[in-house]
């Protein structure tokens, strides 16, 4: 018997769809291209951003271009507050998400904003390997896959009149980034204030702050120099953000590309915590090109920042779960072994 059209044409959207899945399917194993975004928040000169684009260029050549990726930075595509959702949605397949910017969902977001927990590089590392499989896990949860760790250099005070100590911070209307620097704000008796990275010019315009608490490249970001006179360099701590991917988009891809993404991001995360460190003077000597007055921070200031973030080592403690709390414990071994070796 011949086949009616309105048959034949009935299963065309029928083969359509097979058609289209089987494409989808070789494009995941063969050797087509995934062509793929990323949204960050951080300007084209910002080290952070030179990390981005080299880790996407090593992606590009371990994969030889069977994974590319465009990179959205400058919050050009999605704001900095928002790539967690984007991602998640997969709006974007890769996204670079600050950690401080979590910690209303999690307090463990918020340990690296402590002063003093983790002030240097080698207890950075630290802290991130204690937290890693908490993190991982959180975002797996939410369908992320967490690929690297990206660190800021060491923090300070942007300010209009020099700080010698803390009495000299008291009553600033000061720029903070996450709770945990807003409490250490309010322990100084500064007024603290969040605002968001790409806000702050305008924040100093109106006045509502007239200090912040950040690092020398937020300095630069920001042109400090145009509402500020002093950078005091306290050190402090190492904040980080997380360089994350879709984990469905992720596992679309064959194997051996996800192994290539793997190797790349573990390369951009050593080289990432290496240029952070080695930024640290060249910013310095940035700000001071531009006016600013550059100085390291008293016996006495340090002294009191330590006492503060003892303070809310203690707190953080008493309010976390048990299994959050974990997370501070095994970054405490790894620098009570260290402290014996």
């Amino acid at each position: 018997m011949r086949r009616s059209s309105s048959a034949s044409a009935s299963r065309a959207p029928l083969v359509s769809l097979l058609l289209g899945a089987a494409l989808a399917l070789a494009a995941s194993q063969t050797g087509f291209a995934a062509d793929l975004k990323m949204a960050s928040g951080y300007p084209d000169n910002n080290y952070l951003t030179l990390n981005l684009r080299e880790f996407l260029a090593d992606v590009d050549s371990r994969t030889k271009g069977g994974v590319q990726v465009t990179l959205h930075n400058n919050q050009s595509l999605v704001k900095l507050p928002d790539i967690l959702r984007a991602v998640q949605s997969n709006q974007v397949a890769f996204g670079e998400i600050y950690a401080a910017n979590l910690g209303n969902q999690d307090p463990v977001f918020t340990l690296d904003a402590i002063p003093f927990l983790a002030p240097d590089e080698g207890a950075a590392w630290k802290l991130w390997f204690a937290s890693k499989p908490y993190v991982e896990q959180w975002f797996a949860k939410r369908g992320i896959r967490v690929l690297f760790a990206e660190f800021f250099p060491p923090q300070g005070f942007f300010t209009k009149k020099p700080v010698s100590t803390s009495a000299d911070l008291a009553g600033l209307k000061l720029r903070i980034y996450s709770n945990e620097t807003k409490r250490m704000g309010e322990l100084l008796k500064a007024q603290p204030l969040v605002v968001q990275f790409g806000e702050v010019p305008q924040a100093f315009a109106t006045g509502l702050i007239d200090a912040m608490f950040t690092s020398p490249q937020t300095g630069i970001d920001t042109q400090a120099w145009d509402f500020t006179r002093n950078f005091v360099n306290v050190g402090a701590m190492r904040a980080k953000l997380f360089v994350v991917v879709n984990d469905a988009e992720f596992k679309k891809l064959a194997p051996a590309r996800q192994q290539a993404i793997l190797a790349a991001a573990a390369e951009a995360e050593k080289r990432g915590m290496d240029r952070s460190t080695a930024v640290s003077k060249t910013q310095t000597d940035e700000l001071k090109q531009r006016g600013i007055a550059v100085s390291e921070a008293s016996p006495q200031l340090l002294g009191e920042l330590k006492g503060v973030g003892r303070t809310m080592v203690d707190e953080w403690a008493q309010r976390v779960t048990p299994e959050q709390r974990a997370v501070l414990e095994r970054y405490r071994q790894a620098q009570g072994a260290d402290a014996k070796k």
